[in-house]
């Protein structure tokens, strides 16, 4: 993703030769990478999914790749667009790939963010939905009607005649404002025309009609003029610097800016007759489908000079060929905790050692999603999903189509965890395909297993450890499933979360369990498999994996058990921090606290005196607003660092219009808050309804002018009280103490649901 077309490196990455495994499939070990696990599975006619774990330059990294056979006559790909098959709404790619039944996809190109509309050429089924950006640097992938990967240049022509012969050249179609290589905007002195894959209405004339300030996707520039064109070409309206028109059904919508407005308005008077033609080089009407690109990744075999390098590592999504475009290969690689991403040039090497001919780079980042239909399943699954779980809409995906008749029953699948923990039970679902690899359910089945283990239904319970053998048969279809049981002598410890349990006096605290295997591995243990009890006496009670504090304040430890595994877990009830029990506020920190909104120090402490700083603030009404990501939410941008574990809280608040930054471009994240700002920020994110009292308070004056209303909104809402000497001390730092009594009235006046 990205924000601004301004200034492009370009290098040549040079690497050492790596052998290859052939077409689509990394071999073992490369000069930068070493593969540690691969599976793969067919998930449709003609289209195979991999999966590899591997180290790259020693970091782990995910990568997986659906290789697409193009000679396959039941194999269909698809340019996948919006929420609706226009660009008006962005969707995410598995909701794009659920709603048109395909069995895998992958994001598009690169977008505009704050617009949600594409950058490069968009073609489905021979018609430009959205043309190519007028620069020489942003390959397109297409593929042509004889299901042939195209990646190339793309240009744009176009003219516009109208009917007293006069003509102007037509810049582009259904494309937001951008930066041209020279530094200049793409509206500038430009004619762009807006059909129906535009969405219901066109972009608008008046200034500030698309938001932002300047650049790409911001701000129209002033002076435009549209003309609305009916589905016989002539146009029926004029609007001047004015709001979005509705485009009409079969027509479209001119807009023109300088002389180009200059020629609507001399041109085409309502009524006049329009006609506008438009072609691209390689021709789009013989094209299937396209996506935008910022760089080619390999040429040749080999890596490519890029046009942009997007540095960082990163969730990266491509596309590539070989086997002279007989074969095409949709890659993405993942970052979250088991994946750290790659860098620009590292995908391009993986890419060449898995013997690729051409690649292009995709959109990546937050926008990186790859979906696919597992073999057997009905329902699509997240094989690559962005970090934080949360797929971004996005304008355009690549999806793939099975267009096979159904066949005849041909196998089984076994699914179910690969690995299970010795006296543990686990179950596993049978499902089966055709010979077409559509999906079709056994109505019986016999699960059976060969080793140490019970099977009852489809629930197999795990001996004390070895490899077993799941065998199911159904009809004259049978197939097996390989399991681990993890031995003893692989074991290395037991953890239990929380380590150390601080519980407020009645308060519940859930225990998880962990078993880490030698080779670093870790299994999530259930309760019912671990023994809990009272090294020294505790004050309250263990059920059924869940920590009940009694009334008395206390110490005491837990031990853990699982097979030979244990562990202690100390226990302390009383105050949940080392320094609140003689606060005055202790009750209503420990409350917020036990709700997970307001959280302490490193050290165990909550100091409650402190100030409370604008990035503490801010994350805890996150927490307690439950503020999830947006779509398509950035990090905002400030002059002055933001810190790590503020950051979405920050986003999300800035999204929201609960807090802004300075003046001069900075957010002061350590700066405290004062009564008045704290004031301002509850009314923008609760907005009470409560009209302004007088705000009969002894220092009402010193109540700056900006925060008065909201000053009175919060006051007359009960949230914000005075003190016992009549005064409101609108400058007076609030403190981490106050900020947990805020929380707590705002939930006491039911501003905000806590669930118990």
């Amino acid at each position: 993703m990205r924000t601004f077309l301004a200034l492009f490196i370009a290098a040549v990455i040079f690497c050492l030769p790596v052998p290859t495994a052939g077409a689509g499939e990394l071999p073992d070990s490369g000069s930068f990478f070493r593969v540690l696990e691969r599976q793969a599975e067919t998930i449709g006619e003609g289209v195979t999914l991999s999966s590899y774990a591997l180290t790259v330059n020693g970091r782990s990294v995910r990568l997986s790749v659906l290789e697409i056979d193009l000679e396959n006559p039941y194999v269909e790909l698809q340019s996948l667009v919006g929420a609706d098959g226009t660009l008006a709404e962005t969707q995410p790619v598995s909701k794009m790939a659920g709603r048109t039944g395909a069995v895998a996809a992958v994001n598009g190109g690169f977008f505009i963010k704050n617009q949600g509309k594409p950058l490069g050429m968009i073609v489905k089924d021979g018609e430009l939905v959205s043309g190519p950006i007028m620069r020489g640097d942003m390959p397109v992938f297409a593929l042509d009607l004889h299901n042939r990967p195209v990646m190339d240049f793309f240009q744009f022509s176009g003219t516009v005649k109208a009917g007293n012969g006069e003509t102007y050249p037509l810049f582009g179609v259904n494309k937001l404002l951008y930066n041209l290589e020279d530094g200049s905007l793409s509206d500038t002195d430009r004619l762009t025309l807006y059909n129906r894959y535009w969405g219901p209405l066109s972009r608008g004339g008046g200034s500030g009609a698309e938001g932002g300030d300047g650049g790409e996707g911001g701000a129209s520039l002033a002076g435009v003029l549209e003309a609305v064109v009916a589905d016989d070409g002539t146009v029926v309206k004029r609007v001047y610097e004015g709001e979005p028109a509705a485009i009409p059904e079969g027509g479209f919508v001119l807009r023109g800016h300088g002389s180009a407005a200059d020629f609507i308005l001399k041109n085409l008077p309502v009524g006049a007759r329009v006609r506008a033609d438009y072609r691209t080089e390689p021709d789009f009407e013989k094209i299937k489908l396209s996506a935008g690109s910022n760089s080619f990744l390999v040429k040749e075999g080999r890596v490519a000079e890029f046009q942009e390098v997007l540095r960082g590592k990163n969730a990266r999504t491509a596309v590539a060929s070989a086997e002279n475009g007989r074969v095409l290969y949709l890659a993405a690689v993942a970052r979250n905790d088991e994946s750290t991403g790659v860098e620009q040039e590292e995908l391009a090497e993986l890419l060449v050692a898995m013997g690729v001919e051409e690649a292009l780079n995709l959109d990546g980042g937050g926008s990186t999603t790859m979906v696919a239909q597992n073999l057997g399943d009905t329902e699509l699954t997240a094989v690559v999903q962005p970090q934080g779980g949360w797929q971004r809409p996005v304008p355009d995906s690549l999806g793939v189509f099975n267009t096979a008749p159904p066949g005849r029953p041909a196998g089984l699948v076994v699914r179910g965890p690969d690995t299970v923990l010795p006296g543990t039970a686990a179950e596993y679902t049978v499902k089966g395909y055709d010979t077409h690899f559509h999906s079709w359910q056994p109505e019986t089945f016999d699960l059976r297993v060969r080793g140490d283990g019970t099977v009852s239904g489809s629930v197999f319970t795990a001996g004390s450890g070895g490899d077993v053998v799941l065998e199911v048969e159904s009809g004259r279809l049978r197939e097996e499933k390989k399991v681990h049981v993890v031995e003893d002598a692989e074991m290395k410890s037991l953890q239990v979360t929380p380590s150390f349990i601080i519980a407020g006096r009645g308060q519940a605290v859930p225990l998880a369990f962990t078993v880490e295997t030698l080779d670093g591995r870790k299994f999530p243990l259930k309760a019912r498999y671990v023994a809990v009890r009272a090294a020294r006496t505790i004050p309250g009670e263990v059920y059924g994996g869940t920590f009940v504090a009694g009334q008395a304040r206390g110490t005491g430890m837990l031990e853990v058990a699982y097979r030979d595994l244990t562990a202690q877990v100390p226990v302390r009830v009383g105050s949940l921090f080392s320094d609140t029990e003689d606060s005055w506020a202790n009750d209503r920190i420990n409350e917020m606290a036990r709700a997970g909104i307001i959280k302490g120090f490193a050290d165990g402490t909550y100091r409650p005196a402190e100030p409370v700083t604008r990035a503490q603030v801010v994350t805890m009404l996150a927490r307690l607003l439950q503020w999830s990501p947006g779509p398509g939410q950035e990090k905002p941008h400030f002059k002055d660092e933001i810190p790590s574990w503020a950051e979405d809280a920050v986003a999300a608040a800035v999204a929201r219009g609960v807090v802004r930054g300075y003046p001069d471009g900075k957010f002061y994240p350590d700066r405290p808050v004062t009564r008045s700002e704290a004031a301002v920020m509850l009314d923008q994110a609760i907005k009470p309804v409560f009209c302004e009292t007088n705000l009969d308070f002894a220092d009402a004056e010193d109540i700056p002018g900006w925060a008065r209303e909201a000053v009175g909104r919060v006051v007359s809402a009960g949230v914000l009280k005075g003190y016992a000497d009549g005064r409101l001390r609108p400058g007076a730092r609030v403190t981490r103490a106050e900020t947990a009594v805020l929380f707590a009235r705002l939930i006491g006046l039911n501003y905000v649901r806590v669930e118990g």
